[in-house]
């Protein structure tokens, strides 16, 4: 029979969990890409201790071989590297898992991710997840028993042994993959031990090191405030987050610590901070997250002590980086630290290393998440992009956002300290007319931790107005449930609903959207110019169309695409292409900033086909011009790019190539075969080598000619590895 539901009361809590938002995971989708989809493989990789003290050098890696897997070249054919570009040869190497150095990541990727190593084939690794694992196992075998360098000039030599390229193209561009700002509310405390088996130059280096964290910091009474403590057998604060204004002042309170010797009266520090500094008479802010940067040489007085007050202060909505310098206790530091554990403890052999993790506690601090309890709310104002943590609460009551003047998305996860469009358990929307309620609390055991990433957007001015907009703010915090109910009825039967009413209801149908007012692009100069497409601001996979008439409508992108701001076209979302609305627009070697022009029909015809395009054949050869090539996007139309100075398009390799110059060499020195190499570069021409066979040299160049010959891998690449000069004695000329 039929069934035909009807709500007898409003839809209410009980009823939104049948209509909880989907899962998803884009790190384990073949050809994912982009900024959003590396911070969660990275994140997953430190948080579940796979390779926790990376020292940021995965996130670099992720920048420099692929653009974070924009750059067309990252899925061509024939190579299954990914995002981290991780060769055949790389891989295979990783797949012994009962090598000393990645015994226990193997352990860690098994038991965090239920994926069995040695089985996974290098294919799988068009995966994000995949390829970042096999990027991680393969450092950590390159590096041996070596401790992971921090900085970028020091992580570039380890990248040029992985990979065989230049250490400067690591240098260049490594800077541009950790990014942040660090301008939101926030009391940095430094909790610093002065024990006396910390030396005075031991000391001075530590104090170096949180002054120059500061650097990173914007220091106001609106962003970021730091305070310092020392402790040893007694606990001396030396400055509270009242005692200066600027960031200058800052620095040089922290440098200016005095040492004082004694025992390793942790707990004492940790009740300290909890009790004294994180209080308003210490300028502490309620409405600011709590960090604090322990740094301790070794084993406190006593260890359950530390433990208590540790957590003391962890119940403040604390979040605790312990980092350990020598004769440190890893016990005592896991059980300091803040969850997840391996992504806020970090260990060091000596004072030496210590700025190795400057950077990484620099970002780390910058992004810790927001914690917030029963008798606490988060709030914030828009735009926005925050994470916080808490628990899933008792007494029926639940969490839920709210805001009036904007539209907010809610990332939930129970297992990604940072959750968000690419990885999430669940999702929300709240909106000035309808709170989002966390129903995903009544499916968990009270206790249970839960990540909330809130990502937010002002009404624009014209809704703004309406409302009465002054503050734009937004609320995430505990609530009781509602105490209401909704049954179906069937043949004059009450009853409860089950999950098939709510369907055959579509109570929860996601194409039927509540339309928010927009400012009306279509305004007569926008028609003049032909601009008739525009972002709506409350879906990137939504576009405003303009007729003529100057009306608007919302129209959906198929496949739900983002829509791409500088094209004003849906997408991309094919391996090679980009949602980044800025990515497909400007080579980045470029400053030509209209790089891409329609160009219809070329020479013989579009190469843009259906067939193309279904054996994701989205870069084609330009025949007209060598130093361009064609993207096709996914609707066929085809768009020429210029290629970077000085290089050529090779279908071959699928990516532009440097050009190489020819060469006319009639003479040379000579090149003696050796029976312990038989690959020899020549001499005079980088482009070619020599093969030995049976002690005689035949010269061969490279294929494509504008390939180099790598000495040291013996293959020929892209960039030119031989640091030797050209002899003077070569006859060459072009």
């Amino acid at each position: 029979m039929e069934i035909s539901p009807t709500c007898v009361a409003l839809v209410v809590a009980s009823m939104l969990t049948l209509c909880q938002g989907q899962g998803q995971d884009t790190t384990k989708t073949p050809g994912a890409f982009g900024s959003s989809v590396v911070d969660a493989v990275v994140e997953r990789i430190r948080s579940r201790c796979v390779f926790s003290e990376d020292r940021l050098f995965l996130r670099r890696v992720a920048q420099v071989v692929s653009r974070d897997g924009e750059d067309s070249a990252t899925y061509r054919p024939n190579f299954n590297g990914g995002i981290w570009q991780v060769n055949e040869t790389m891989f295979r190497a990783t797949k012994a898992c009962s090598t000393p150095d990645i015994q226990s990541a193997c352990n860690y990727i098994s038991s965090s991710f239920g994926i069995d190593w040695p089985a996974v084939t290098w294919s799988d690794l068009r995966k994000p997840l995949y390829s970042g694992l096999a990027a991680a196992l393969s450092t950590l075998l390159t590096l041996g028993s070596r401790t992971m360098p921090g900085s970028i000039t020091e992580q570039a030599d380890l990248w040029v042994e992985m990979y065989g390229e230049q250490r400067e193209t690591f240098i260049n561009n490594a800077d541009l993959a950790t990014t942040y700002k660090c301008n939101s509310k926030m009391d940095l405390l430094f909790l610093l031990d002065s024990s006396g088996s910390v030396s005075s130059s031991d000391f001075q280096l530590m104090l170096k090191f949180a002054a120059d964290v500061i650097d990173a910091m914007t220091i106001s009474t609106e962003s970021v405030l730091v305070a310092g403590i020392s402790f040893s057998t007694s606990v001396q604060i030396h400055f509270d987050f009242n005692d200066y204004s600027t960031k200058a002042q800052a620095r040089s309170k922290t440098l200016n610590i005095n040492k004082v010797s004694g025992g390793t009266n942790t707990a004492l520090g940790l009740n300290q901070a909890a009790t004294t500094l994180y209080s308003s008479s210490a300028g502490a802010r309620s409405d600011a997250k709590k960090v604090v940067v322990l740094v301790t040489d070794g084993q406190s007085n006593d260890f359950d002590a530390t433990h208590q007050s540790a957590q003391s202060l962890k119940d403040l909505g604390t979040t605790v980086f312990a980092v350990g310098v020598g004769g440190y206790n890893l016990r005592e530091l896991r059980a300091a630290a803040s969850d997840p554990i391996c992504s806020h403890v970090l260990t060091l052999s000596s004072f030496d290393h210590i700025q190795a993790i400057r950077d990484g506690i620099q970002k780390s601090a910058c992004e810790a998440n927001i914690k917030f309890t029963k008798d606490q709310n988060v709030t914030g104002t828009f735009p926005t992009e925050t994470t916080a943590d808490t628990r899933v609460p008792r007494d029926n009551k639940t969490i839920e956002a709210s805001t009036s003047c904007g539209i907010l998305d809610i990332y939930v996860s129970t297992t990604d300290p940072k959750p968000g469009p690419a990885v999430h358990d669940d999702r929300y929307r709240a909106t000035p007319d309808a709170p989002a309620t966390l129903t995903i609390t009544d499916t968990l055991p009270s206790g249970t931790t839960l990540y909330i990433t809130v990502i937010g957007t002002r009404l624009p001015a014209s809704a703004a107005a309406l409302r009465n907009c002054k503050n734009y703010t937004w609320t995430l915090g505990v609530v009781p449930k509602k105490d209401i109910t909704v049954y179906c009825e069937e043949d004059g039967v009450r009853r409860p609903c089950t999950n098939s009413d709510v369907v055959k209801a579509k109570l929860c149908d996601n194409k039927v959207d509540s339309v928010y007012p927009v400012d009306n692009p279509c305004t007569t100069s926008n028609l003049e110019k032909g601009l008739l497409r525009h972002p709506y601001p409350y879906d990137p996979t939504k576009f405003l169309q303009c007729d003529l008439k100057g009306n608007y409508y919302i129209t959906l992108c198929p496949g739900d695409v983002t829509f791409n701001t500088q094209t004003r076209e849906c997408g991309f979302t094919s391996p090679g292409g980009s949602n980044d609305p800025q990515a497909n627009v400007q080579d980045r070697n470029s400053t030509n900033s209209t790089s891409y022009t329609p160009v219809g029909p070329i020479n013989a015809g579009n190469p843009c086909t259906v067939r193309a395009l279904a054996n994701n054949e989205f870069y084609q050869t330009y025949s007209s011009d060598a130093t361009k090539f064609i993207q096709c996007d996914e609707w066929g139309k085809a768009w020429v790019k210029a290629c970077a100075p000085s290089t050529i398009w090779s279908q071959s390799y699928y990516t532009c190539i440097k050009k190489a110059k020819a060469s006319t060499r009639t003479s040379g020195p000579t090149v003696t075969c050796s029976a312990s190499d038989n690959y020899l570069p020549d001499p005079c021409d980088h482009h070619a080598y020599y093969r030995c066979v049976n002690q005689q040299a035949t010269r061969v160049v490279c294929y494509p000619a504008s390939l180099f010959f790598n000495p040291v891998t013996k293959v020929c690449g892209f960039v030119d590895s031989n640091t030797a000069a050209i002899p003077a004695s070569c006859n060459a000329s072009g």
